[in-house]
């Protein structure tokens, strides 16, 4: 395997999936407020062409892929939550996620992380998921222990952010572990 499959995941109150042409209306009720996939627009006149080509980067090049985490109820996006770094060798993909601010705290970075998590290493092809969490970000840290990721370690100011450097937490999840 060299790519993820298609990826339709349904959990409690999440449809997680990938993005798509017709999701332009949502995308553009989302900008600016961190729940979107890295390389999203910050402008609504690059929605169109981000659907159409960047957001599907990953998934060409066979290294990840970007997924939207949408509140089935509500018919919104809550946050996004991407697989990236692949390496099929190894069968190894880091797991990043973000949630829209107004709605943090409600448990959706953790149903999204379970779900993909357990759908990366049963059908997607992987053996291990892996993150890293920055460690003064106590509410991450939480989210992947609560979604069964195992702590391996600290790499220490390994992360580099508006306010200088960060340590961050290294968290894995293998295949006979889920």
């Amino acid at each position: 395997m060299t790519s993820f499959p298609e990826v339709k995941i349904s959990s409690d109150r999440l449809d997680i999936r990938e993005f798509g042409p017709h999701d332009a209306a949502r995308v553009e009720s989302v900008l600016g407020l961190e729940a979107l996939a890295p390389g999203a627009p910050s402008r609504p006149e690059g929605i169109a062409g981000w659907l159409a080509d960047g957001v599907h980067a990953p998934r060409r090049a066979g290294t990840g892929v970007h997924l939207m985490m949408l509140d089935r109820a509500a018919g919104r996006i809550v946050g996004s939550i991407s697989l990236f770094h692949a390496d099929w060798e190894v069968r190894s993909a880091e797991i990043g996620y973000g949630v829209r601010g107004d709605v943090r705290g409600k448990g959706y970075a953790t149903e999204a992380l379970t779900a993909v998590s357990r759908w990366a290493l049963a059908s997607g092809g992987i053996q291990r998921a892996w993150l890293t969490a920055n460690t003064d970000n106590v509410a991450s840290v939480r989210v992947a222990q609560k979604a069964g990721f195992t702590r391996e370690g600290t790499l220490r100011r390994a992360s580099l952010e508006d306010d200088g450097l960060h340590d961050l937490a290294l968290f894995s999840l293998l295949n006979d572990e889920a």
